[in-house]
């Protein structure tokens, strides 16, 4: 199936799982969710490694890996639910990665890069952060680590939707600090302007540069496919 077609089935799926369970966060799931259908159908193989910084936008990640065979029927079914392993912010199975507050998941990617790197793995680690959480000081500690260290096998993607908790993101801090930042600290830095045309970031993320730490800006929009897109109140509350 083609990698579009596979993005718009489960922006569906996600939407109906959000309002049959009134679960938040659509808008920031929607945003990114053709980021990790380009990943997981296109990109990544068995030993590269992926990070959902960004834990609220956990039911696009659930439902890419329920499509790709990784999470079992049983255990999707109770997304959302009492006692149910799959809460709406990222609370992963057993043997997988846990995140807590925003702005750690660069710092495990780059310590995970960092370990491949010296065991001779081929294995690629992509992290996917929010445009609100490059903010964070750990996450400039991670440019930092991973540019003195030459970490090419380390991706780090923004989803630049443009909102961040109550504000537009420009207005609380300009994404330019961060592009900047990186650029001068030894990444590749580059933007992609439709981060909702999946082939197209299936290609941008398939042709990174070679010998340094990546990192990709995609543009994307909050609440993608909802009537009301690009509205913060897709952050907080369920659709109807």
């Amino acid at each position: 199936m083609e990698l579009q077609s596979i993005a718009d089935s489960l922006r569906q799926e996600v939407i109906s799982l959000h309002r049959d369970r009134q679960l938040p966060h659509i808008g920031s799931a929607l945003s990114c969710l053709d980021v990790m259908v380009a990943l997981y159908f296109d990109v990544m193989t068995a030993e590269d490694t992926f990070i959902l910084s960004k834990g609220h936008a956990g039911t696009a990640l659930y439902s890419v890996q329920h499509r790709k065979g990784l999470i079992p029927d049983n255990l999707y079914e109770g997304i959302g639910r009492n006692g149910s392993p799959l809460a709406e912010h990222t609370s992963y199975p057993e043997g997988m990665v846990k995140l807590g507050s925003l702005g750690n998941g660069l710092g495990i990617g780059v310590g995970m890069a960092m370990a491949n790197k010296m065991d001779g793995s081929r294995g690629k680690v992509y992290v996917l952060l929010s445009d609100g959480e490059v903010q964070e000081g750990s996450t400039l500690e991670g440019l930092w680590i991973a540019g003195r260290f030459r970490l090419g096998n380390l991706v780090a993607i923004v989803d630049y939707n443009r909102w961040q908790a109550y504000d537009r993101t420009e207005d609380v801090l300009p994404l330019a600090c961060t592009d900047k930042a990186a650029s001068g600290y030894g990444w590749s830095a580059k933007h992609v302007m439709d981060g909702n045309d999946t082939q197209k970031m299936a290609v941008e993320l398939g042709s990174l540069a070679a010998g340094t730490p990546n990192l990709l800006i995609a543009h994307t929009t909050l609440g993608k496919g909802l009537p009301n897109e690009d509205d913060l109140s897709t952050h907080y509350k369920p659709p109807s």
